[in-house]
């Protein structure tokens, strides 16, 4: 039986190749190709080192010790409860006892849907006034302006009011407003104060939307018969009302979480707050139950906070596209 034997190749030559690109039998694999995890290793290891990974690893290290590991504590505390047998289990017992604060629940929605309403529409209103000049400077005023505002709270914004609006302030006596009845320290107040920075949010969400309606738009709606009006109804409203929604959600989201300002004006009695009663839970005497429920209430704003968003970002997106 004769056997056909295939010639090495020459010094300096790559090996043979078979018909199909597979090396030819026999031949030795020079391509010097590592593993496929092994490749997989080196590339995570090149990413780790990457400029971009360096620069947001101090940011990843904020998040992570500032913002998850206090929201993963909260959940288990609020989650964990006392089993029969003298250990703990996960149930939902400190949500149930929530009824006790009922009436600051009511109170956030109340103060939050007025105040949110009052803003929107308040500051819609200035957001197109604004846009009807269509100057580039004014807008880039206004909207630095307006971040500046929305950003500006917390014990300061409730002693001007009190120097100003409060039973001895200097605005109180001068509009008369001790005849009327009105009081800072009372939900009214609260919806007064919180317009400071919730008015120019929503300037900040809708000037954008309204700066962006297009002159051609309402040129060919008139070309085509149609009076301002028509215009607004079948095109400016629809395009703009995904952006004054989203607005409007951002400010409830934005007054029902409001703390510092709350609390410096009406203290933690007398008119609770969802915020001003998870500090009293926290700061009372009432050891582990107390904390427990300050947890289930904060857990619940939390829940509150990502619907906020999640809404807020669905409804922007949606403005955007017309807009782009």
């Amino acid at each position: 039986m004769s056997h056909t034997v295939t010639p090495a190749p020459p010094a300096g030559h790559p090996p043979s190749v078979a018909p199909g690109g597979a090396p030819a039998p026999g031949s030795p694999d020079r391509s010097g190709s590592a593993p496929p995890l092994r490749k997989r290793l080196r590339g995570a290891a090149a990413a780790l080192r990457s400029p971009a990974v360096v620069a947001l690893a101090p940011l990843t290290l904020v998040v992570g010790v500032f913002f998850v590991a206090p929201l993963a504590g909260m959940a288990i505390i609020a989650f964990t409860v006392e089993a029969d047998d003298g250990g703990t289990a996960l149930g939902l017992d400190h949500f149930l006892g929530l009824d006790s604060h009922v009436r600051a629940v009511r109170n956030s929605v109340l103060v939050s849907v007025v105040g949110s309403l009052t803003a929107a529409l308040i500051g819609a209103l200035t957001a197109f006034c604004i846009a009807q000049i269509r100057s580039k400077r004014l807008d880039s005023v206004v909207a630095v302006f307006s971040s500046v505002l929305a950003n500006d709270g917390g014990a300061p914004l409730a002693f001007s009011f009190i120097v100003t609006l409060g039973n001895t302030g200097l605005v109180y006596g001068m509009l008369g407003l001790d005849a009327i009845g009105f009081s800072l320290y009372s939900w009214q107040g609260l919806v007064v104060m919180y317009q400071y920075f919730l008015i120019p949010t929503m300037v900040m969400v809708t000037l954008p939307t309204f700066v962006g309606l297009r002159k051609e738009w309402m040129e060919a709606n008139t070309a085509l018969g149609g009076s301002r009006t028509t215009f607004w109804r079948r095109v400016g409203i629809p395009i703009a009302m995904p952006a004054l929604l989203g607005g409007w959600i951002l400010l409830f989201g934005a007054a029902f979480a409001t703390y510092a300002s709350a609390a410096v004006l009406i203290g933690t009695g007398g008119f609770p707050l969802v915020p001003l009663s998870i500090a009293s839970l926290l700061g009372s005497s009432l050891g582990a139950g107390g904390q427990s429920a300050a947890m289930a209430l904060g857990v619940s704003m939390v829940v509150i906070a990502v619907v906020v968003l999640f809404l807020f970002n669905r409804l922007q997106k949606r403005s955007a596209r017309w807009l782009q």
